[in-house]
Formats: C-alpha cells, sequence, structure tokens
C-alpha cells in the first residue's frame, strides 16, 4: 500500500488528515519534524506532506533534509500563512510538487495527492528502465551532451545578458562543480556543457520544443504573446521531463501558486533589473545573473538526482 508521512506540530490538523486519507493510504504520522526524519531513515514513503510553520526545523528545513535522504518521494507543503518569499524559498530550495493552503478543500487535497503520487510513480518507473537499460520515448541527454537551455525574454537586452550568463565557459565550470556537489558526488559525465536558444517571444520557443530536446527553460513571466506560467505549462506538455524556471519582477502570491501548482515550476526568481544609478544596476545585474546560475544549478541538479521522470508524450 502506498505510505504517506504526516509531519505537522498541531495534533488536530494530523488528526484531520488521517479523516481526509484513513483508509485509501497507510499514514504515519509525526509532531516532531526531527523525530520523522529519524524515522524516515529507515523507512521509505512515496509522498510527504509537511506544514510550514513548525517549531525548531520549518516545514522548508524539514523537507530540505528530507530531500536529502529520499529524493525518489514527492513533497507537498501546507501553510495557513504563506508569504512571497516563503513560497519562492520553498520551491528553489525544496522542488516541493504542490502547495496547498490551510484550510484545505477536500477535493483539491485528495486531487494533489493523487498527482503527487503519479509524479512519484512515474520516477520510480523511469529508475527502473535505466536499470534495464531501457530508453524512454522521448531521448533522454546522453553522457557528455550539453544540456539544451531555451531562455524567453521580450526584451532584447535582458534576454542578451541572461543567455550569455549560462552559455558562458565560466558559468559551465561553476553549475558543473556546483551539481557535482549538490549530488554529494554522484558520477556525472566528465564535461558539464550547455547550449542556449534565445527567444524573444513564446511561439518561437513552442516551435522550438515542438523539434528539439529541451532540459531546461527559463522565461520571464511578462512577454509580448504569452503570459511566462502559460508558456511553461505549455512547455511542461511538449517535454514533460524538462527544468522550469519563472523570472517575475514583482510576482504576487497568485502567480507564485499557479507557478507552482500548475505549470510544476523548479525554480521562482524575483528579479529587478532597473535601477536609478548605473553603478547600482551593475551591481544589480551581477547579483541577478548570479542568482539565475544558482537557480539553474539547483533545479538540473535535482533533476539529475531523481534520474528525469518519464517523458510521455
Amino acid at each position: 500500500m502506498t505510505r504517506i508521512l504526516l509531519v505537522d506540530d498541531e495534533q488536530n490538523v494530523l488528526n484531520a488528515l488521517r479523516r481526509e486519507l484513513g483508509g485509501d493510504y497507510e499514514l504515519e504520522t509525526f509532531d516532531d519534524p526531527a523525530a520523522a526524519l529519524e524515522h524516515c531513515r529507515a523507512t521509505q514513503f512515496d509522498l510527504v506532506i509537511a506544514d510550514y510553520n513548525m517549531p525548531g526545523l520549518n516545514g522548508i528545513e524539514f523537507l530540505k533534509q528530507f530531500k536529502q535522504i529520499q529524493p525518489d518521494a514527492s513533497r507537498i507543503l501546507l501553510s495557513g500563512e504563506a508569504d512571497i518569499n516563503t513560497l519562492i524559498r520553498t520551491v528553489n530550495e525544496t522542488h516541493i510538487y504542490r502547495f496547498l493552503s490551510k484550510p484545505w478543500e477536500r477535493s483539491e487535497l485528495q486531487s494533489n495527492i493523487r498527482q503527487a503520487l503519479a509524479h512519484h510513480d512515474a520516477i520510480m518507473e523511469n529508475r527502473r528502465q535505466l536499470a534495464n537499460s531501457k530508453l524512454a520515448s522521448v531521448p533522454a541527454r546522453k553522457e557528455n551532451e550539453p544540456y539544451q537551455i531555451v531562455m524567453v525574454d521580450s526584451d532584447a537586452r535582458l534576454l542578451a545578458l541572461k543567455a550569455r550568463a549560462l552559455a558562458e565557459e565560466g558559468g559551465q565550470a561553476n553549475l558543473y562543480d556546483a551539481i557535482q556537489e549538490d549530488l554529494n558526488q554522484r558520477s556525472l559525465s566528465r564535461t558539464f556543457k550547455c547550449e542556449v536558444k534565445s527567444c524573444t517571444t513564446a511561439q518561437e520557443a513552442i516551435a522550438f520544443a515542438r523539434s528539439n530536446r529541451c532540459d531546461l527553460v527559463v522565461t520571464a513571466q511578462t512577454l509580448s504573446d504569452m503570459d511566462g506560467i502559460r508558456l511553461l505549462k505549455t512547455m511542461r506538455s511538449e517535454h514533460p521531463n524538462v527544468v522550469l524556471i519563472l523570472i517575475s519582477s514583482d510576482p504576487d502570491q497568485e502567480t507564485m501558486l499557479k507557478a507552482i501548482n500548475e505549470a510544476e515550476v523548479q525554480g521562482i526568481l524575483s528579479l529587478y533589473w532597473t535601477d536609478s544609478e548605473l553603478r547600482n544596476e551593475a551591481r544589480r545585474h551581477a547579483w541577478n545573473l548570479h542568482q539565475l546560475r544558482i537557480a539553474a544549478i539547483q533545479a538540473l541538479a535535482y533533476r539529475e538526482l531523481v534520474g528525469n521522470p518519464l517523458c510521455r508524450k
């Protein structure tokens, strides 16, 4: 039977989740996140649902540590008071599959759990395929083959800056080193390479994706022909295993929740690109590009760690 770990410092919340889910799954509940982490070193789970606001070890820190122990398990974060920074940190650092607000709707909870478990099943099936040396229906990246990155922004100047930040030789080396470290020295290809396709419109990016492999898509939220989340959802339908990163200068909570729960992004960046003083603007650009590299590192590293969920077109 499918095993789900429930972690919340409030016993009444754990009891409510048990009532909602009992009978369909094997449930284990903990009101102490540290004890839950110790338990999951010996017991495997298909899904973990954790509260954000827990004393001692909050939901983000708990899920970061849980991910290191059981990277294949799907992760859902619960919160009644999530702000924008919390949502961004949660996506970038823990790669949650879904975010659910308290109080939850029963149908929404059940639907998201089914989808999260299907995602876990896809990861495990991919593990079996790799073990049997079988290939997925869509060719995966081969050893030493460059990562294919699609960068989308209607501002041509910013597009060139961001594309160059990921494509430059130094950036490639930094990304590779960070991925090796993030994967605890897991054996990857001997060199890290990437090729960047720059697109000024969503339609250009979609057309490229329909005839090319895409490992990572980075898009601005505001585009000339389509909003970024809609583009990412389309790219996900074309390449189910693609890594998605959204960039927005002023994201609101609704945008963040759509990015997480609908587009299933692996990274969100809140970046401002303009400044009143040229010197400050140059510094801001340098910091933003550094943040972009880090987001790409974390997202691609996680995809390598779980072995690329199966493509199903």
